[in-house]
Parts: structure tokens; C-alpha cells; sequence
């Protein structure tokens, strides 16, 4: 049997995996911490490494609670030089299928209307997720935008104050201000406040950073940003929404000032992902959400989630290969 059971620090060590733009950030083992407390569980390390020529890794973890196969809560993903024979390909499913629980699996696309076309039973969803290539000036990221966002973003409003809160000036705390803020506008406690301290080891720890708009000496939006060397992600945010006709921009300039801060620290940032096909139905909000995020343009990067893994015909045909992308 050529597959194995691997530790993820050194999963940690493989540019194939660590240099993909939209899996890098979750290897971060304080964000790994932020996700157990986040869901309230412990996610037990069933990582696995097939040593063939391709040399393919499939970073996985079970969760004690539910028994469900995942990565820390996202889809099953793996990473290779090449696509993988069918032999290889099969003898993969073979290991895989043995994992008694609940699992689905990420694999990136090209073309979403091939699939939906021929194929939804193993669909879950299509995505395209946003990123934003930091190493290119800040006038071509702006000029990709939408000129929509452009135009909110120049908007100047009086007694409006926006700050970037990183460790340099991060009080003690603080983070349970953008809590108390997020219980207070969606009327209840949507995650522990363990993962809210685990946002400000982050913080201290350098590897995030908060923006926070106050209107008259009020705090009227916070949002919270997490990354490592490689990828800056969209965490969380929470904004009154009585201000939003005052701030017309308050979200839009809170991130703009993330993307810029950003490129000090990163090589990517990471706007979102925004739904092209769905099994579950999105609700008001979400659809509001990904309206929002679709004006930051940038690199489009579509993916696929399935249910199971399908044959290697399909395999073959609509995936696209995972190396550094």
C-alpha cells in the first residue's frame, strides 16, 4: 500500500500544498485552533500522503463530535504535480471510501456549465472564489474593481474615522467590543467567546488585524482579518445598520484598507467566495453578502464541491489540475 498516514507539520513543509493561494491560510495552526473552537469540537489528524511518483497529499481531519470527514471543517481537498493515473485515482477512492462518515471534496474547474449541464448528482455547489493578487500596484488592483466600488470608495464622510488595529495598537480586549457589536446587531451568540480570544492570540500574534469605523465617537463597524506569509482572508465583520445610509461606504472602505494593509504581509488576499450553483437555497442575507464581495474583482478561481468522489471519467474530465494554483 503506497498510502499513508502523515503529520501535518510536515504537510506544512510542501510548496504543492502551503503555496496554493485557498489552502495555505488553513494550515495555520493558530487559525486550525480558531476553527475547533469555532465549532466546538476537536478535529483529529487522519492526514494522508500517497508516495508515488506523482506524490499526492490529501490533508484531512475527523471530527470527535460528529464523525465527519473533513479539514477542519472545509471540504476534502488534495495536491499533486499531476493528475492522477486511473490506477492511482482508484486505489485513492478504494482508501478513502473506507472512512466510515460524512465527507465532501473541493476540486477546482474550468468550466462550471459543463457540469452542471451533464452532471449534478454528486453537486453539492460550484463557487468562484475572489482573490486579490498583492504584488500588483495598488492603481491596477483599484482599476479592476467595479466602478461602482471605485466611486463609494473615494466618498469622504464627516465625524467618520476609519482605523486599521493590528498588533502595534491593539488593546487588551478589544476584540469582545466587535463580539458585544455582532451579538447586538444579530440578536444572539452565534460562536463562543474561547474563539474570540483565539481572534486576539491572533491579533498578537501578528497574524491578524482588526478595522474599526466610528461615526461621532461611536463604533459603528468592526471587521476582523486573519493570514499567514502567504494568504489574507475576510474573516468576520459586524456593522449597525441604522449607519448605513450616514456611511454609505462603511464596509467598502473597511476593506479596501484591509487589501492595502495587506500587502506588507501577504501575497494573496482572499475577498470571498461567490455561489454559481447551489443544492441548499441561499438565504437574503447571503445573497447580500456575495453582492457586496462580487465588486472586489480579481483573480477567479472556480471550484467544485461534491458529495463523493466521483469515477474517473468525470475525475478526468472536468478537473483541473491542483499544483500552486
Amino acid at each position: 500500500m503506497n498510502i499513508k498516514k502523515i503529520d501535518i507539520k510536515e504537510i506544512e513543509k510542501e510548496f504543492k500544498v502551503f503555496g496554493n493561494k485557498h489552502f495555505s491560510y488553513k494550515l495555520d495552526i493558530l487559525y486550525r485552533k480558531y476553527k475547533e473552537l469555532y465549532f466546538s469540537t476537536k478535529f483529529l489528524n487522519e492526514s494522508l500522503v500517497f508516495k508515488n511518483d506523482n506524490k499526492i497529499y490529501i490533508p484531512i481531519t475527523l471530527d470527535k463530535n460528529s464523525k465527519e470527514y473533513s479539514f477542519y471543517g472545509y471540504p476534502i481537498e488534495y495536491f499533486s504535480e499531476n493528475l492522477m493515473s486511473k490506477k492511482d485515482y482508484y486505489e485513492l477512492k478504494k482508501y478513502i471510501n473506507k472512512f466510515n462518515g460524512k465527507k465532501f471534496f473541493k476540486f477546482k474547474i474550468e468550466n462550471e456549465k459543463n457540469i452542471i449541464e451533464n452532471n449534478l448528482t454528486l453537486v453539492e455547489s460550484i463557487v468562484n472564489e475572489i482573490y486579490i493578487d498583492l504584488s500588483r500596484s495598488i492603481e491596477e488592483i483599484k482599476n479592476n474593481f467595479s466602478s461602482n466600488l471605485r466611486n463609494e470608495m473615494t466618498k469622504d464622510y464627516d465625524d467618520v474615522i476609519f482605523e486599521i488595529i493590528d498588533k502595534k495598537n491593539y488593546k487588551k480586549n478589544e476584540i469582545f467590543e466587535m463580539m458585544k457589536l455582532h451579538i447586538e446587531i444579530s440578536g444572539k451568540q452565534t460562536r463562543s467567546q474561547k474563539s474570540w480570544e483565539q481572534n486576539e492570540n491572533m491579533i498578537l500574534e501578528d497574524k491578524g488585524f482588526l478595522t474599526k469605523v466610528s461615526y461621532k465617537g461611536i463604533v459603528v463597524s468592526y471587521s476582523f482579518f486573519c493570514h499567514n506569509n502567504f494568504t489574507c482572508i475576510y474573516l468576520s465583520s459586524a456593522g449597525r445598520r441604522e449607519y448605513y445610509k450616514k456611511i454609505r461606504n462603511m464596509h467598502h472602505k473597511s476593506l479596501w484598507m484591509a487589501i492595502n494593509y495587506a500587502k506588507k504581509k501577504c501575497k494573496f488576499f482572499f475577498i470571498g467566495a461567490l455561489t454559481l450553483y447551489s443544492k441548499k437555497i441561499l438565504s437574503e442575507k447571503e445573497k447580500s453578502i456575495e453582492k457586496f464581495k462580487s465588486k472586489f474583482k480579481g483573480i477567479n478561481s472556480k471550484f467544485v464541491i461534491l458529495n463523493d468522489l466521483p469515477d474517473y471519467n468525470y475525475y478526468k474530465k472536468y478537473i483541473v489540475n491542483t499544483k500552486n494554483t
